[in-house]
C-alpha cells in the first residue's frame, strides 16, 4: 500500500460487537470475519491485520484478546470487531460492568463502595453510569422489538404493568432466543447489548 493511498484511511475503533464463544485462557481470538447482520457483511473488506487488548475480568485476572481489523474499500476506514463480552473504550469485561450497575441502579450502592483498588476507580464507575446509564431506555426498546420479532410467545404488554427497573432489563437476557449456558461466563448485559446491535447495526 502506497503512502499517499494509506494517508487516506481513517481509523473508526471498536466497531459494534459480534457473538463469539469461547472459554477463557489467557489469550482469546476475536472475530476473524464480519457476521450477516452487520452493516459492513455486503462491502468489500479486507482483513489488515490485528491488535492486542487487555481485559479485566472480576478476580482482577488480565487476559489479552486479539481483535481483528477490517479495511472498508467504500468508506475507507479501518474497523475492529469486538467479542461480544467487550464493549468499546472498556478495560473490563461486561460482567463486572453489569454487577456495577445492578448495585448502582437496583440497590442503591455508593460509587465509593463500588469502587476497588487498582480498578475500577470511583471515576471509571461514574463514567459507567453516565454512559450505560443513559441508553437504558434506549436499550430495552431494541431488546424488546428483538423479542418481538424473534420469539412468538412473547408479550410485551405483560412486561409494561412492572417497574422498568434494570434488573428487569437484565431478566430479559434469559428470554433471549440465542442465550446459551455460558450466560453466566459472559452476563445478562452483554447479550442484550448483542441483540441491540443486531437491531440496530450502526457504528
Amino acid at each position: 500500500m502506497s503512502a499517499a493511498h494509506s494517508a487516506s484511511i481513517s481509523f473508526k475503533p471498536m466497531t459494534i460487537i459480534t457473538l463469539f464463544q469461547t472459554e477463557f485462557n489467557r489469550v482469546i481470538y476475536g472475530p476473524q470475519s464480519i457476521p450477516p447482520w452487520h452493516h459492513l457483511y455486503h462491502k468489500k473488506c479486507w482483513r489488515v491485520g490485528w491488535y492486542r487488548r487487555k481485559l479485566i475480568l472480576y478476580d482482577k485476572t488480565v487476559i489479552l484478546i486479539i481483535v481483528y481489523r477490517f479495511y472498508c474499500l467504500e468508506t475507507k476506514k479501518t474497523y475492529s470487531l469486538l467479542p461480544f463480552f467487550v464493549s468499546r473504550y472498556e478495560r473490563h469485561i461486561n460482567t463486572v460492568i453489569e454487577d456495577v450497575l445492578q448495585e448502582y441502579f437496583n440497590n442503591g450502592a455508593s460509587i465509593e463502595r463500588l469502587a476497588e483498588e487498582p480498578a475500577p476507580s470511583p471515576w471509571t464507575i461514574r463514567r459507567w453510569i453516565s454512559k450505560f446509564g443513559s441508553g437504558l431506555d434506549g436499550l430495552r426498546q431494541e431488546v424488546e422489538e428483538f423479542l418481538i420479532r424473534n420469539l412468538a410467545l412473547y408479550l410485551p404488554a405483560a412486561g409494561k404493568t412492572t417497574p422498568q427497573t434494570f434488573d428487569s432489563l437484565l431478566k430479559k437476557a434469559q428470554l433471549l432466543p440465542i442465550t446459551n449456558k455460558n450466560i453466566h461466563l459472559y452476563g445478562c448485559l452483554s447479550y442484550l447489548f448483542y441483540v441491540a446491535a443486531v437491531q440496530s447495526p450502526q457504528l
